[in-house]
């Protein structure tokens, strides 16, 4: 479904804004990838030191809230400040479903391109997306469903190790669950779904697929009119942190036939548009390719990787979605590594990339050094603080225990 009905031809090259929804690190790469384009851009965010926010291709705008009827209201605000109707790029997931709840209102503000709401919901939710793939043959890991505490002694017929996930990611937005939980034997793992199911209602057990964080790779893509598979983009991971269970540290391009035409399979047959992106992980043993997860209606988290190896997808979707002619075919440069932060350069998982790569960091560029110079002192102040805070605990308490004799002694 498009929204906000287009009325440009391909020989207008008209810079309608940009309108990127979240701040964080992907927003920033997404910020980039569009400022090629030369359009006014928008970040939105609601904390100040999110690094996109600092970027010199962004106007920043601060709110109160990224989901919810308040978001609503900021985004009708803020369609009437801008005064015509932006393209919208979401980079945050709790944004994303409140987008794709109230489209009907929205589509007629920006333009922006989504799957039905049910397939959103579907993608979103991992117990039913296990169910849709079990269902249509998508290949997943063996996994079980608990919805209650009937169906706990389902993990018995899995094999260990295992993951254990609460369903709907917004209790883990929220702090009432864990992201993940790892689980070495049966027991473990029905202890671990047993303790979540009340902090996340529905939680998904699947066995864990054999293999290196480098056996992970995915696709991004646009889908356009006519579900038409636009900058489709295939990368892999050289590392993860925390290693095996965590976010991409670096990744670089990886160009896969097969993973291409099984996820452009799957997107056919839920008539899928947008952004988008699934991530696979190969087994060791079998060398089967599994699904982990997919992304929906939103970029993910390494996609500036694929505008440095030269497929810039959101550029590719602003263009397609304003009717301007598309940006013309490059070859993908494998040489490019994406590595979410400096930190990890001189941590252990750099001993992954491999020799002649051009390394990019994620926040730090010559020409936009202000998303870095914010992000790395705040993140390495939060670090000190973090480790601190025992030895502040402890002295608060020794320090409270003397007032607390002091006064005791005065009293008598």
């Amino acid at each position: 479904m498009l929204s906000a009905t287009n009325q440009l031809s391909h020989s207008s090259e008209r810079r309608v804004p940009a309108v990127v929804i979240g701040g964080e690190l992907n927003g920033l790469g997404v910020c980039r990838s569009l400022a090629m384009g030369g359009m006014p851009i928008w970040v939105v965010d609601c904390k100040r030191s999110k690094p996109a926010l600092w970027s010199r291709y962004a106007q920043r705008v601060l709110t109160n809230a990224l989901h919810g009827p308040a978001f609503v209201a900021f985004l009708r605000d803020l369609q009437r400040r801008i005064g015509e109707p932006p393209f919208l790029a979401v980079t945050d997931e709790l944004a994303l479903l409140t987008i794709s709840e109230h489209r009907k209102e929205l589509e007629k503000l920006y333009r922006f391109r989504l799957p039905a709401h049910e397939t959103v919901l579907m993608l979103h939710d991992k117990a039913r997306f296990h169910e849709s793939a079990c269902l249509h043959g998508w290949p997943v890991p063996n996994g079980a469903i608990v919805r209650n505490s009937s169906d706990i002694p389902g993990i018995a017929a899995l094999r260990p190790p295992m993951i254990i996930k609460p369903a709907d990611k917004r209790h883990v937005h929220a702090g009432r669950a864990p992201r993940l939980v790892t689980a070495a034997s049966c027991a473990d793992a029905i202890a671990a779904a047993e303790q979540l199911l009340p902090q996340a209602g529905e939680v998904l057990v699947q066995e864990t697929v054999e293999g290196a964080d480098d056996n992970i790779f995915f696709c991004l893509f646009y889908r356009g009119r006519d579900q038409e598979t636009l900058g489709m983009f295939t990368g892999r991971k050289l590392a993860s942190t925390p290693r095996g269970t965590g976010s991409t540290a670096f990744c670089t391009a990886a160009a896969n036939k097969e993973l291409e035409r099984a996820t452009i399979g799957i997107l056919d047959q839920v008539n899928y548009s947008g952004f988008g992106g699934i991530e696979y992980k190969q087994d060791a043993g079998s060398g089967r390719f599994l699904i982990i997860e997919p992304t929906v209606g939103r970029t993910d988290w390494q996609e500036e990787v694929a505008t440095l190896a030269g497929i810039n997808i959101p550029l590719i979707a602003y263009r397609h979605e304003l009717d301007l002619r598309p940006l013309p075919d490059k070859p993908v440069d494998s040489r490019m590594v994406w590595q979410s932060s400096w930190i990890e350069r001189v941590s252990r998982t750099a001993r992954s990339i491999p020799p002649r790569s051009i390394v990019v960091d994620g926040y730090w560029r010559r020409k936009d050094p202000l998303p870095a110079c914010v992000h790395y002192p705040h993140d390495a102040a939060c670090g000190v603080k973090l480790h601190l805070q025992p030895w502040v605990t402890v002295l608060q308490q020794k320090f409270g225990a003397a007032v607390s004799r002091r006064l005791s002694v005065g009293r008598e």
